[in-house]
């Protein structure tokens, strides 16, 4: 599978199509939720909502995995207040309509967070923000692996990787921790859980060091932990005199300092490491050698915004074994409000995306334009996406064939017995006569399958969390 760490030209072409697409989905979900609050018809004036900053702190991720590292057989749980990316990309793809999006959060619009049944777009799974996508792409897996195993599948292809884009501050529900239980339990394969650290919440910055304790949690069950920090621009200023005092600085740097630079921007930065790396060999001729506006740049090129680290992390998970990737964001990410310690439900104010359009070189009335302001041209993009390896199936969501049912249920016999006996008795009876519906049964109960009659069963799941 080809990367960005190749020199040819076919590559250099790659690359330049990949950025420009990241550059227009964060374009995109940004004028969609701005279309939906100071633009579109409001008759009683309340705030419409959308989440500009959620969404900027994934583009980078969701770019390279819609774009490059999707396969039509893998399934995304997307964080759900990344839903305008989501729909972006579709858009980009030509499989969400200009119509849907101008009406994000509206009756019959693209919705505020991705749903199987009321979006017309390619959801895989629907979520919501109490961090259920996850669990849902680990039971996929589980589910997956019970298809393949009995010969229900359709193909041979591949197995696919079950992939959920999470914000830190998701890993808080409880659902989280018991889904990662039960994975290790069955030996869950082909997930991947991909953690937007951007370290900013709805209520608060996140805790100093919360990595540390994500990290423990996921090597705890056997997954294996990819820690994506820096990008490139900073790893090559890490090498040069006072780099690693550099280093040391930003991996000290509290995380509420850290926001409060991003917001505050490049000259807020020089003053801070002026002070603080004061008569570090380096540093002064370092800080001389960037005006403001690249030293910002450089301050906040962290990896989960750095396109070929991203792509070369994901390319390298080439077996099937479960992965957590921890990727160092920042909410807002190329947004003005990007830090700011309230941009969570924030929105951009009109005189910024003013100046938001014009730094994308969109002039007013191009903003749906799919490719306006970019600088690879139209047809080539065009070209690029009928090559991107997640289209080349034309529909993605598959119909099973019906099951024979028989005409009659055998009826559990017997003077007493409960309710949930008789279910027992029915579903042991149905197993025993085999067939293709007994063998699309799978029973669940949480470590009581004796007490509700499924032990006999043809397929009992035991240990899954849910009401007895």
């Amino acid at each position: 599978m080809n990367d960005l760490r190749a020199p040819s030209s076919d590559d250099a072409f790659r690359a330049r199509a990949l950025r420009a697409l990241e550059k227009k989905v964060l374009w995109l979900s940004t004028w969609m939720i701005h279309q939906a609050n100071f633009v579109r018809s409001n008759r009683d004036g309340m705030k419409i909502g959308g989440h500009q900053a959620s969404s900027a702190s994934v583009a980078t991720l969701m770019t390279a995995l819609y774009f490059d590292v999707l396969r039509p057989v893998d399934r995304v749980a997307v964080k759900p207040h990344a839903s305008p990316v989501f729909h972006a990309i579709q858009y980009l793809l030509g499989r969400q309509t200009r119509d849907k999006l101008e009406r994000f959060r509206a009756l019959g619009g693209a919705q505020s967070y991705p749903s199987r049944t009321k979006d017309t777009d390619d959801v895989d799974f629907s979520t919501g923000s109490v961090s259920l996508g996850v669990a849902m792409a680990l039971f996929a897996s589980l589910a997956q692996d019970y298809v393949r195993a009995k010969g229900l599948g359709k193909d041979a292809a591949p197995p696919g990787r079950m992939i959920a884009l999470v914000g830190d501050a998701e890993l808080d529900e409880g659902n989280v921790h018991e889904a990662l239980l039960e994975a290790w339990k069955h030996d869950v394969r082909n997930v991947w859980w991909v953690i937007d650290y951007n370290r900013q919440s709805l209520d608060s910055v996140i805790i100093d060091r919360l990595f540390d304790k994500i990290e423990a949690m996921f090597r705890n069950v056997g997954w294996r932990v990819v820690t994506l920090k820096y990008g490139r621009e900073l790893e090559a200023a890490f090498r040069r005199p006072g780099g690693q005092a550099l280093r040391a600085w930003i991996d000290g740097c509290p995380n509420a300092l850290y926001s409060a630079l991003v917001f505050k921007g490049g000259a807020a930065w020089r003053e801070r490491l002026a002070h603080d790396l004061a008569g570090v060999a380096g540093i002064e001729t370092w800080l001389a050698a960037h005006d403001d506006a690249s030293l910002a740049r450089l301050m906040t090129n962290l990896a989960g915004h750095d396109l070929p680290t991203v792509l070369d992390a994901f390319h390298a998970l080439t077996d099937d074994r479960p992965t957590c990737l921890i990727a160092y964001t920042i909410k807002g990410y190329g947004l003005p409000i990007a830090g700011h310690k309230d941009n969570h439900p924030g929105l951009m104010t009109e005189e910024q995306m003013d100046r938001f359009r014009a730094e994308n070189g969109i002039v007013p009335g191009a903003e749906w334009d799919r490719f306006a302001g970019l600088d690879v041209p139209a047809a080539d993009l065009e070209c690029f996406l009928a090559t991107v390896p997640f289209a080349a199936s034309p529909s993605r969501r598959h119909l099973a064939e019906r099951v024979p049912v028989p005409p009659a249920l055998p009826v559990p016999e017997g003077e007493r017995m409960s309710t949930q006996e008789g279910f027992g008795r029915l579903l042991i009876e149905l197993s025993r006569a085999a067939g293709p519906l007994a063998d699309r049964i799978v029973t669940t109960s949480p470590d009581v399958t004796l007490t509700t009659n499924l032990a006999a069963c043809r397929t009992c799941v035991s240990g899954v969390a849910g009401p007895a």
